[in-house]
């Protein structure tokens, strides 16, 4: 069974739980909460025990099924979680979920979370496995013409509302970023209380300086100020400011990056790209120094991969610390030539 998202709780409310669950995707605040109402929605049904195995390199898939089959002295029930993050299962990962699906323990959920699987790993027999067997979520980023209804639903989760002109300035503010919308949305219900909230309301609550802070030093990095930008974000960390938003916006600048160089290869005007991709002003100086120090788009395809660690240590399924890698990310994206252990 595949189901979206959305309809999870209503799945829940009609059918309870399934034996088996895979959530995969690449959005976080909706991978984040997915988990959270199977997790919520199993304790109220007497799941009290949790257990949680992180696939790692070296990883043995036949502690599976000792978990399976040990019986607690505390729980009769419990959560068995598999966080497979970037990794795929193999054959001893298929064999152990394959021996899993043919004799489901009795009250056991099994829950599985992945990173975004593409078209050819959901043709693998792993896959089709618990697909044949399980409840497959798959969460995908939301579109832009779709989050001012998304933003409205979440208000209304938190008895506000709001004109669609109030609605479009808090999706502008957190350019389309679910967990800082669901964060500006909590703090105007802190601010306000519950009811209608006005755009002057939303203009003076939205207006988050660590956020622009953190835009700052992106431009910082792009123009190749090595030095202000390593005690800018220094700055950021010590304030508080959350890594996730700082990769967030690290991510978002690179990618577009990866994709302006390749408009610029294809012989597109720089004037035309910038128009296409929302360069203005000033920031126009910063994003030109950082074309000229790396015009390939091959490079900016490999700062890009990089961040994929630096989102993996943050989600706590990969080892280090993320703003370590941070700030070598941004220093060789600044034009720093770093020597790898």
């Amino acid at each position: 069974m595949r189901l979206k998202p959305s309809e999870l709780n209503n799945h829940l409310k009609r059918q309870g739980l399934a034996a088996i669950y895979l959530l995969t995707g690449d959005e976080p605040l909706q991978m984040m909460e997915c988990a959270d109402t199977l997790r919520t929605f199993a304790r109220k049904q007497g799941f009290t025990e949790r257990e949680v195995l992180t696939v790692e390199t070296g990883f043995n898939w036949a502690s599976l099924d000792e978990y399976a089959n040990s019986l607690s002295l505390f729980a009769n029930q419990r959560l068995l979680e598999i966080r497979l993050g970037n990794k795929s299962p193999g054959n001893e990962g298929t064999k152990a979920l394959k021996a899993y699906t043919s004799n489901l323990p009795p009250g056991t959920v099994l829950l599985i979370t992945a990173d975004k699987l593409d078209a050819s790993k959901q043709k693998t027999k792993w896959f089709t496995t618990l697909d044949e067997w399980g409840v497959i979520i798959q969460v995908w980023p939301l579109n832009v013409s779709d989050l001012p209804k998304w933003i409205a639903g979440r208000m209304k989760q938190y008895g506000l509302q709001a004109s669609a002109e109030t609605i479009d300035i808090i999706a502008e503010r957190s350019e389309g970023h679910l967990l800082a919308c669901a964060q500006e949305i909590e703090k105007l219900r802190l601010l306000y209380g519950s009811g209608r909230i006005e755009t002057a309301q939303v203009l003076e609550a939205v207006a988050d300086s660590a956020r622009f802070e953190v835009f700052d030093w992106m431009d910082t990095v792009l123009a190749g100020n090595v030095q202000r930008s390593v005690r800018q974000l220094q700055g950021l960390r010590a304030g508080g400011v959350e890594p996730i938003l700082v990769a967030w916006v690290l991510t978002r600048e690179i990618r577009n990056l990866c994709q302006i160089t390749y408009a610029l290869k294809t012989g597109l005007r720089q004037n035309q790209v910038f128009k296409t991709y929302r360069i203005w002003g000033i920031r126009q100086n910063a994003v030109s120094n950082a074309i000229k120090r790396y015009p390939q788009p091959n490079v900016w395809q490999q700062f890009l991969d990089k961040t994929v660690l630096i989102e993996r240590m943050i989600k706590g399924v990969a080892s280090g610390n993320p703003w370590d890698e941070l700030q070598r990310l941004s220093l060789q994206v600044a034009g720093l030539t770093l020597f790898e252990n």
